[in-house]
């Protein structure tokens, strides 16, 4: 028998290469050999240009769901050079795989077409006979916008069944030479994908350049007023001195994600500092390192600033840079007196320990350089170097506030020395890189852990023999009240999440107090030392490992509570007794035995925690949240119109919905309150705060939901990267709109609410929803804005039987 399945599998595999080698002599006949196209710096013949005609289209509408590692096919729509590449069968986000992946990362990886050609991506556009009737048969971006035209996306209430808007779905990436089998498989999955076509005029212009040959003019690299300032930068970076060789290795490592806007420039213009072959004053040519503290393979490289494209906010962590920047680095860095003897090495040993490969300088500026820009690093881990992070943020909560130890009380934050001594218990992941032995690691870094915080507990006590422990003053109040990075809330959205400055909603359930061993490893473990092509050791032990640094910033809140009640809160985090007694052998409460020294005067310290910290910050943070947490019902804020205060005083009953009623709402919408003519629409954002019984477990997510404690939080502006729904509003019906919210209690009452007030895939008007939030996002802030991501937009659609609906 075996020997027949094995005959079996032979023939059908000779079957099929006979069968692709006969497809590929049809193409060769009809259409002329393969050869990759050079299309940089062709004249166009009808007019159309990329930059001026097309980029605008593809930004609007095909970057919503092609412009991440999460794109279907892994297509990037966000520039000419994601056009050419093409697309992949190739996944990124596969956690099951052995070893770890070579990586796809565009602009990095490969430079060339014919390089990404060797990486299996197959041609979107024409690579044969280079003829206005071949560039449109043989492009497979063309016949996906044609096959839109041909079967429109039907006119009726419910999306088609038809229609895969998981997550997991399968990717269908065919190339040109196997289109016509796609089509007729799939005549509705046209681009763009379960949305409303394209106008007449956008489809045509980018047929007319497809058939062009797809054509782009080389654009100016920079605007004229950056290149003095990308000099003097670059001449910063390209110190020759061991100090200045050490201190750019650390800015670098810490900004390797960022989109870099210099004071001065465009609005729209950002950079990535890189590593580099060459040095100022040549092209740059990028070292493709999987991680910034890689062995860069050649010696010198140069740091550089490289242009970066049209951005997403999914992936947009804007850092700024300006002479007030360089003057501040220069006094963090350069100021004090230290000696650096040596550079470390790139070895993953040292190089993937910050506070080992860092210790010559002064820990007191490294936190300082941290503090200034939190909001920028905490974000970093939060929206990460990837576009999808389930497993790993399911790692914190749905919501919690972040608040940091002040600089100059936090002896440990201050103390080099002792940094430097416990910095090999303090080693991360990165420096196994891809492994498969996931147990042993682990014990070896729970070990370590717990040898830290008792080598904390002890040095803290030699400090304090008095057992008095830390109190308002201990929290950084922002420089006294001018950094609004001091206190900062995380709303978590199932696979992404958004950071915000400030304390934003009702008072979660946890919070963290972060200090500068905390935030560093944070950065190196998610953000410098994590690969998401890595393989499913690394991304385990890199989940395991973010278990103990997020119950340490809890423990550091806990240490602010009165002693009698930190037992009771932590069990209350961590219920069910897989977790308790997860908790108890990874995460004992070492340093929690001296008594707060903030004095409470209510049974709800936690609320009068936050109380106290915002009175010690000050202005620079908003004391309240309007709609959130406002007891009196009446917390009006500078500029607020009586319009704002009455939707709001509305919008405030929808905040009440708790528990199990919450269950079919969507993790993020966006509201829009329309207003009379010649006046500003309002945006809001609606977040539901899914509740956990516990964090202690990197899957089953679902067997620890608590909906009885669910809630819901409604913010000014837009939260969060994917909208799962736009709502919309007239001004004069909001209280009629949290009428229907409170109303809601199951799928079909939810179904009751949405066909009123809810712009669905199959709204003719969907594309003009969604670009007043763009539009609007982007004017409110024109550096940090980007387009949304419609990958998680939901769909409402019938049940198999047609009675009832889902979303």
């Amino acid at each position: 028998m075996g020997k027949q399945w094995k005959a079996l599998l032979l023939c059908v595999g000779l079957f099929l290469i006979g069968c692709g080698v006969q497809q590929a002599k049809v193409f060769n006949d009809r259409y002329g050999p393969e050869q990759v196209v050079s299309r940089v710096d062709g004249e166009p013949r009808t007019g159309l240009t990329y930059y001026e005609d097309i980029r605008p289209i593809l930004e609007k509408r095909c970057s919503a769901c092609h412009s991440c590692y999460d794109a279907p096919c892994q297509l990037k729509l966000t520039s000419f050079e994601g056009v050419d590449r093409g697309a992949t069968s190739l996944m990124v986000y596969n956690a099951s795989r052995i070893t770890a992946d070579d990586p796809t990362r565009l602009f990095i990886d490969a430079d060339t077409t014919p390089g990404w050609r060797d990486r299996g991506f197959h041609p979107v556009l024409n690579e044969r006979t280079q003829e206005p009737s071949v560039n449109r048969e043989n492009s497979v971006l063309a016949r996906m916008l044609e096959l839109k035209a041909k079967n429109p996306q039907p006119k009726k209430e419910l999306l088609p069944q038809s229609f895969d808007l998981s997550l997991a779905k399968a990717n269908n990436c065919e190339p040109s030479e196997s289109f016509d089998s796609f089509e007729e498989r799939y005549p509705l999955w046209g681009m763009p994908y379960a949305l409303p076509g394209l106008t007449r005029e956008e489809h045509d212009a980018i047929l007319k350049w497809i058939a062009d040959g797809g054509l782009m003019r080389q654009p100016e690299t920079t605007s004229p007023q950056a290149a003095d300032i990308i000099a003097r930068w670059e001449l910063f970076f390209n110190g020759t001195s061991l100090r200045e060789q050490l201190v750019s290795r650390y800015i670098y490592e810490h900004l390797f994600i960022a989109h870099i806007h210099f004071e001065g420039l465009p609005s729209r213009e950002f950079y990535r500092l890189v590593r580099s072959t060459t040095p100022p004053g040549e092209p740059v040519d990028e070292i493709p390192s999987v991680r910034p503290y890689d062995a860069p393979g050649i010696r010198p490289f140069y740091y550089r600033l490289k242009k970066t494209p049209a951005v997403v906010v999914k992936d947009h962590t804007v850092y700024r840079l300006s002479d007030t920047k360089m003057r501040r680095f220069n006094d963090l860095f350069f100021s004090p007196a230290y000696e650096v003897s040596s550079l470390p090495s790139f070895d993953p040993n040292t190089a993937a320990n910050p506070l080992r490969a860092f210790a010559q300088l002064p820990a007191a500026s490294r936190y300082r350089f941290l503090l200034d820009d939190a909001h920028f690093f905490v974000n970093g881990f939060i929206k990460g170097p990837v576009c999808r992070g389930q497993v790993a943020l399911n790692v914190i909560n749905d919501h919690f506030f972040v608040a940091f130890f002040d600089p100059d009380k936090d002896m440990i934050s201050n103390d080099s020395d002792f940094l430097a001594e416990v910095s090999p218990l303090l080693a991360l992941p990165g420096e196994k890189e891809n492994t498969l032995n996931i147990l042993s690691i682990w014990f070896t870094y729970s070990r370590n852990q717990k040898k830290y915080l008792k080598t904390k507990d002890d040095y803290i006590d030699r400090l304090h023999p008095d057992h008095i422990g830390n109190d308002i003053t201990h929290i950084w109040d922002g420089d006294g009240g001018t950094n609004d990075n001091a206190l900062l809330t995380v709303f978590r959205h199932f696979d992404s999440a958004t950071v915000l400055k400030g304390l934003v909603g009702q008072v979660p359930k946890t919070a963290w107090v972060v200090d500068f061993p905390l935030l560093e490893r944070i950065h190196y473990l998610l953000v410098a030392g994590f690969d998401v092509y890595g393989n499913v050791g690394h991304q385990a032990v890199t989940r395991l490992y973010m278990d103990f640094l997020r119950m340490e910033g809890e423990n550091n809140f806990l240490s602010f509570m009165p002693s009698n009640r930190r037992e009771e809160m932590r069990k209350d985090w961590y219920q069910g007794t897989r977790a308790d007694l997860k908790n108890h052998l990874e995460n004992p409460l070492l340093g929690l035995s001296r008594e707060t020294g903030v004095t409470y005067g209510t049974q709800a310290p936690k609320d009068e925690f936050f109380e106290q910290v915002l009175a010690h910050v000050g202005p620079v943070i908003p004391q309240q949240d309007p709609i959130n947490r406002c007891p009196s019902g009446h917390c009006p804020t500078e500029g607020d119109t009586p319009q704002r205060l009455a939707v709001e005083k509305s919008l405030r009953r929808i905040t009440a919905i708790k528990g199990r009623k919450t269950e079919v709402f969507p993790d993020v919408s966006f509201l829009r309150v329309v207003t009379p003519p010649n006046q500003e629409d309002l945006a809001y954002t609606i977040i539901k705060n899914k509740a956990l019984s516990n964090n202690s477990f990197m899957f089953g997510e679902e067997r620890r939901r608590r909906p009885e404690d669910d809630t819901l939080s409604i913010v000014r502006g837009h939260v969060g990267s994917y909208p799962n729904a736009f709502v919309r509003i007239d001004v004069d019906k909001v209280d009629t709109l949290a009428n229907r919210y409170l109303k809601v209690k199951d799928e079909v009452t939810y179904y009751l609410m949405a066909r009123r007030h809810v712009v669905r895939r199959t709204s003719p008007d969907f594309w003009d929803e969604y670009d007043w939030h763009c539009r609007t996002f982007l004017n409110a802030h024109p550096v940090e804005g980007g387009t949304f991501d419609l990958y998680r937009y939901i769909r409402i659609a019938e049940k198999e039987d047609g009675t009832l609906v889902e979303w």
